[in-house]
């Protein structure tokens, strides 16, 4: 019987072997995942944490906006953008440009690279743009002055004008009127006959007309035909 049983006590112990290899193996890669996991979560959240907002600074003097960026992490590097100078005193320097731009996202530890000019010269540029502004407003309001005096000038000329033809219109017309009137006047003078001249009587018998005029002659056929005929 122990000969028989032998080789089956055998398989049962190797096979009882390679159960528990597996399950050690089995067992360490479990670990190991699980210990990886928390690591990989943790650099993840790491580098978001990293990113921050950068902030606008320009307008603001080198001096403030230093270190405000500094403050969140940032390195700054800063060029003179108009003339190339070296920059001693940064409260002297006002920032002009940013790289990058306000609102960005950009990792803590990353350079913030700024554009900036001297206050005189930021302060010149002001002058000749202000003197610019008041020029050209002063332009223009010479050029609108001129243009109301020529437009006041064109409508004097035109109310003269006006004046000047309703003055000839009004003496045409009492020319017109005193011309009007005379020939008026004239008209019955120059109409009316001329008076005839009164006949001398007759003494040896005349014909007496209506209108009080003396038939020269005793014949009454025909007397008296343009004066209204024979007086009764």
């Amino acid at each position: 019987m122990k000969e028989n049983s032998s080789p089956a006590v055998g398989r049962l112990k190797k096979t009882l072997a390679l159960a528990v290899l597996a399950g050690l193996l089995l067992t360490g890669c479990g670990g190991k995942q699980a210990a990886t996991q928390p690591t990989a979560t943790a650099t993840a959240v790491a580098a978001v944490a990293e990113n921050v907002t950068v902030p606008g600074v320009t307008g603001l003097t080198l001096d403030k906006a230093t270190e405000q960026l500094e403050k969140l992490g940032f390195k700054v590097e800063s060029v003179d953008s108009a003339h190339g100078k070296s920059i001693v005193l940064k409260k002297n320097w006002q920032v002009t440009t940013q790289d990058p731009a306000s609102g960005a996202q950009a990792a803590k530890g990353s350079t913030v690279h700024l554009g900036v000019k001297n206050l005189d010269d930021v302060a010149a540029e002001k002058a000749a743009a202000e003197k610019a502004a008041a020029d050209k407003a002063a332009a223009e309001k010479a050029a609108a002055d001129q243009a109301a005096a020529a437009k006041a000038a064109a409508e004097k000329v035109a109310a003269d004008k006006a004046a000047a033809d309703q003055a000839a219109a009004a003496k045409a017309a009492a020319d017109q009127a005193a011309r009007d009137a005379a020939a008026k006047q004239a008209a019955p003078q120059q109409a009316a006959p001329p008076a005839p001249a009164p006949a001398a009587p007759n003494m040896g018998g005349a014909i007496i007309c209506s209108d009080g005029y003396v038939w020269p002659s005793t014949t009454r056929q025909g007397a008296c035909s343009k004066h209204g005929g024979i007086a009764k």
